[in-house]
């Protein structure tokens, strides 16, 4: 399987499209997909059979891409559904600590500040240019840090945590829970499941999938210890036994995390997208986009930019970012031209999957080149 690979994605044959790190390109044969999906669910009862071998197929598939066992993965409706599951499952006690950075989106934010209301403090470990330290992490980890909760890649710099299996370690040591949000990552380059408990994915970036579903894993440790923050029928191992109103028993894995029915349209596409990356092997993809990201980094500090990106290739990641006052004029711009990228919050910011070839990079440097001079002098 080649890559770059435009062929099975339609808009990157016709526009420089960079912009995965919100919202990935499914493969056209996601169409098919979701058609498959339809004539199951319209076989009615019959069918159900099928829908519940494609949720367990697509589990697996994404248990591959962790190299964990099928039993720790479910499938969730989104990231932020499975930290608040993880925030609700946790017994805090006041005066616990969670530790973040200041380069986390703001699920991983969200879910962990509401605490702050039952005395749980919230503290956000500050980048330096756009970079983190274990020794940052090291210095303010604690007996009364709960939690450490991390991108492995950051959504605002495309910084990526080199130190990830030390900082679990360090995590444990202190007798804390290790919390990834690897959706900026997952499909796109390898992830580590060495020392983490909880971990979150979202779909539809660069897993290629669609909306309304998350990657889960849970960890057999932390699955042996935690009672989750929700229940359900889908949650239990039978649910019409003669003790269903005294009593239940959970799920043996991670699928006890699942109240109800999944998303089974979303869970087709998946496993499509997901069988796809896997021919390609994320070692391999990452290995083979490196130097375009390289390529684009670069190309945006001759430019003069403000990076935000790290230079270091242990921070790379499949995106780079710099800051600018004029970023939604720039993005703008760009997409009258056929380039996609993300602009907003004085940053733009461009990634780079699998569909992505030298020539996209080329091209999204030249416009900007051709550019930035212009908004010098007022007339972009």
């Amino acid at each position: 399987m080649n890559v770059p690979d435009k062929s099975k994605f339609p808009r990157a044959q016709e526009v420089a499209y960079l912009d995965t790190a919100a919202e990935g390109l499914p493969p056209a044969d996601s169409e098919e997909a979701l058609a498959s999906y339809y004539r199951d669910k319209a076989l009615g009862t019959p069918g159900r059979e099928r829908l519940y071998e494609a949720d367990n197929a697509t589990r697996c598939a994404a248990a591959r891409l962790l190299e964990a066992s099928g039993e720790d993965v479910v499938l969730l409706a989104n990231a932020s559904e499975a930290l608040n599951l993880l925030v609700n499952s946790t017994p805090w006690r006041p005066g616990d600590e969670v530790l973040i950075s200041d380069l986390e989106f703001p699920s991983n934010v969200l879910a962990w500040r509401r605490m702050r209301e039952q005395g749980v403090e919230v503290r956000v470990i500050p980048s330096t240019s756009g970079a983190l330290t274990l020794e940052q992490f090291v210095a303010s980890i604690n007996s009364r840090t709960r939690v450490v909760s991390v991108s492995q890649v950051s959504y605002k710099t495309g910084t990526q945590i080199p130190f990830m299996a030390a900082l679990a370690r360090e995590a444990h040591r202190a007798g804390a829970l290790f919390c990834v949000d690897a959706t900026q990552a997952l499909g796109r380059m390898p992830v580590s499941i060495e020392g983490v408990d909880y971990l979150v994915a979202s779909s539809y970036k660069w897993l290629l999938g669609v909306h309304g579903l998350a990657v889960v894993y849970l960890s057999p440790e932390l699955r042996e210890r935690m009672v989750p923050g929700t229940l359900g029928w889908y949650s239990v191992r039978e649910i019409f036994t003669p003790e269903r109103f005294e009593s239940y028993e959970y799920k043996p894995g991670a699928e006890r995390l699942a109240s109800g029915m999944p998303n089974f349209p979303a869970i087709y596409v998946l496993r499509r997208s997901l069988e796809y990356l896997l021919g390609i092997g994320p070692r391999l993809l990452d290995a083979a986009l490196q130097p375009l990201v390289t390529r684009a980094r670069d190309g945006l500090a001759a430019l003069g930019l403000d990076v935000l990106t790290p230079p270091e290739p242990e921070y790379a990641s499949g995106i780079v970012s710099f800051l600018h006052p004029l970023a939604e004029k720039i993005g703008q711009v760009l997409d009258r031209e056929g380039v996609i990228v993300w602009a907003g919050d004085g940053r733009l910011r461009a990634s780079v999957h699998v569909y992505n070839d030298a020539e996209d990079i080329s091209r999204f440097l030249g416009v900007l080149a051709a550019l930035l001079p212009r908004l010098e002098v007022g007339i972009g």
